[in-house]
């Protein structure tokens, strides 16, 4: 089911996995960024998702602002999700996936959940409804 759909990001929720999926398609301003990462959260808490998948390919490089929020605000909220097992793809902008990657290792404690980098869907949505 979608939850969220514009020309930026898309928000699903495949219930019969319980996989929440959320997929950057580009640029959007700050304020859509951190309006869309906080329904990101909503939306898994709702919903409950054991599962999630971030699809960020095609995702920008963030402006230092958004970068700081992301680290300081998101990722703490992120974290305590009851998630499983989270997958995520990372940007190809290299700039890009270097903040996403610095974002997370800046973290005093890691996940409380399983997580794994893919390079496609496919293999990302296989491990997280996979056999734990």
């Amino acid at each position: 089911m979608v939850y969220f759909q514009t020309d930026y990001l898309l928000l699903e929720y495949h219930a019969a996995s319980h996989v929440l999926l959320s997929q950057w398609y580009g640029k959007c301003s700050s304020l859509q960024y951190r309006q869309a990462l906080i329904r990101l959260i909503r939306l898994a808490r709702e919903l409950g998702a054991p599962y999630t998948i971030t699809d960020s390919r095609l995702l920008s490089p963030l402006d230092p602002d958004d970068l700081a929020w992301t680290r300081d605000v998101y990722v703490q909220a992120f974290s305590q999700l009851p998630l499983k097992r989270f997958a995520s793809l990372n940007p190809f902008d290299p700039a890009a996936s270097r903040q996403i990657q610095q974002v997370f290792a800046s973290r005093p404690h890691p996940l409380p959940f399983e997580t794994r980098e893919f390079d496609d869907l496919t293999s990302a949505y296989d491990w997280l409804t996979s056999e734990e």
